[in-house]
Parts: C-alpha cells; structure tokens; sequence
C-alpha cells in the first residue's frame, strides 16, 4: 500500500486533504462549524435525559458516560481541552431537531444510524453497536418471548428501531403487547419500576446500565434481548459540514485504532517518543495530520492523553472500572471477536 505521506504528489488523495501536503490553509480549515466552535470557546453537546454509563450528570453537575467522553474527544481535538464542552439534556424526539437547528453541535447520545435520520442530519462514525433489551420482573414467570403476550410495556416514543423490535417479537411469537409512551426514557422506566407496567423496553446497554445502576433489587428482575436488528449508535452533525466530518470521523477513528495499537492516556508520551513509525506520525511528530484536518499538530495526543483510547472509556463509563460491568460483546475489537476496528490512515 503507498503511504499517505510518499502518495501525495502521486494521488489525487492531495486534492483531498486540502492543505495536508501544500502546506496552505486552505479555505475549508475552519469553515462551518468549527469556526463557530473555535471562536465560541466550547463545544456543544447532547445528553440523554440520565442514563447511567451513556450520558448523566453525577452529583456535582459532571457529566459522565461513555457517550459524554466521547464528546470530549472531539473538544480535545478541535480545542486542545477535553473539558471544554458543554451538554444539552435531550429525548428522543428533540435529538435530531436540536442538532438541525444548531442547539447541539454534535450529537452522541444513544442514536441509532438509520436511512431516515441520515437523509436529516449526517451520521459520521458508529461508536457503539447494542441490540434492544426488556426489563421483566422474575415474579410473572417470563421463560422467553413467548410468554410475554399481553404484557404492558413502558417505552419512550419517538424511537423507531424500539418500535421495531417490539413488531419483530409480537410478529414472530404470534403476540400482542400493550405499549404504553412516555416522552422520557426515564419516566418509562420510573413508572415500570412502580409497577405499573409489566416490561421496560429500551437500547441494551441502556437497560444493563438501569438494572446495575438503578433498580434496587437487581435479582428480580431479568433482562431478555428481543429483535434481530444490530443497532449501530453513532455520532452525528448537522448535514454540509465536510470540515466538521471529517474531524468527528477521524476523531472517533483515533480512539479505535490507538486501543488497537495499545496506546493509552498513561504511555501516550512514551509511544510519542518510541513507538512506530506510524504511531508517531499520528500523535504528531508529522504535522500532516493536523494540518489536512485544520487542528492542532497534536490534536491526537491531546485526544487520548485527555480522555484516553475506546477501551479506556469502555471501561471507566461501561465495563471492568465501572458499576455496570457490561462485557464488550459486540463492541469488542475485530481481533477479539467484535466488530470495531480502525480504519487505516494510509
């Protein structure tokens, strides 16, 4: 394979990075978005309405998650400081119109990449890959699907792919259940935990994150996995903002392939200093990088010295270091049986 950096005088590839081997600016550097996000000082966020491991503030208004560090990688790369974001508390149904109207710069917030939602806004990159979930109280004698016919289901509205995968199971079991909406994913879950329904449905993390975080009495309940459909949650920008693209693509990229290549927030310098070639080059030794994209020289470094690599945020907001103690499953490195890997940088 040429290398990005011996194939820029041979490839078209030249015209595509813009100033990646010119050395010029380049109108685009900071159009759009980022000039917004340059000049305000910050970059705005989503948040979901308080899901534990995902998006929630802590006690002290922090918030916390893997979808929030997540956003905090792109502040790190655009302003060189992780902290430097701010997040909007958002449902289902306001997610994408904030976005479109410019309250939110970024969306991560447990949001599903769908051919509908990508005709409104511009899906980027998938960061998480979930299924969708039941809560079911061991004491109605629930063996599997079958058996959850005429049940009441408490739900948010305004997700499709939830809907879907209640369709899927009554058409497949031959059963009917009784949905029951609510504008928050927490007051569904709320009013199922008062027992006023017989089932919680929603994304699985999510549900795994309640039930290990949330329900008082964990062993009563159960958790059943419905639905054939594998649901790649990403992050999205407003549509005809090739700059920020690029940026949020190659930001979430960047935290795959540094997992993938063992570097962490704690050995970043030294990998800086020794690693390969190809590992100094994107943390910054080479500025071609930083300059295609329009940032910083070490907008990588600062990225996973700041919030660290996909693993490290699994593993804080969802996994080992964490309450949840969610196992990778689809999430996993292609090397380790899952589906994420990083995409080169030649």
């Amino acid at each position: 394979m040429i290398s990005f950096w011996r194939g820029c005088t041979a490839m078209a590839l030249a015209a595509a990075v813009l100033s990646g081997c010119t050395g010029g600016g380049g109108s685009a550097t900071d159009a759009g978005g980022v000039a917004k996000i340059k000049a305000r000082g910050y970059l705005s966020c989503s948040g979901s309405q308080g899901i534990p491991g995902l998006s929630r503030p802590d006690e002290k208004g922090v918030w916390r998650g893997f979808d929030s560090d997540v956003c905090r990688a792109f502040a790190a790369a655009i302003l060189g400081d992780a902290q430097k974001v701010r997040f909007v508390p958002l449902n289902a149904a306001q997610r994408l119109p904030a976005l479109q109207t410019g309250e939110i710069d970024v969306l991560s917030r447990t949001s599903t990449l769908t051919f509908t939602r990508d005709m409104a806004v511009r899906f980027v990159a998938v960061t998480l890959y979930d299924s969708d979930a039941v809560l079911v109280r061991k004491s109605l004698g629930v063996k599997g699907p079958a058996d959850l016919g005429g049940k009441t289901v408490c739900m948010q509205g305004g997700g499709s792919l939830v809907e879907n995968a209640l369709d899927e199971l009554e058409e497949a079991e031959k059963i009917k259940l009784e949905r029951v909406y609510f504008d928050s994913t927490i007051t569904a879950r709320d009013t199922y935990l008062a027992g006023r329904c017989d089932l919680y449905v929603t994304d699985g993390l999510a549900a795994r994150s309640q039930l290990a975080t949330v329900v008082k009495n964990p062993q009563e309940h159960d958790l059943l996995f419905i639905g054939k459909t594998i649901e790649p949650n990403g992050v999205a920008i407003p549509r005809g903002d090739d700059r920020m693209f690029d940026i949020v693509r190659w930001t979430a990229n960047l935290l795959i392939w540094a997992e993938a290549n063992g570097i962490t927030s704690a050995n970043v310098d030294q990998q800086l200093a020794s690693g390969s070639s190809e590992i100094k080059r994107v943390l910054g030794a080479d500025d071609a990088y930083g300059r295609a994209l329009g940032l910083d020289q070490k907008w990588a470094y600062n990225v996973i010295k700041q919030v660290g690599n996909y693993g490290e945020i699994w593993d804080r907001n969802l996994g080992a270091n964490s309450p949840i103690k969610a196992e990778r499953r689809l999430n996993a490195l292609q090397a380790n049986g899952g589906l994420q890997f990083p995409l080169p940088w030649d």
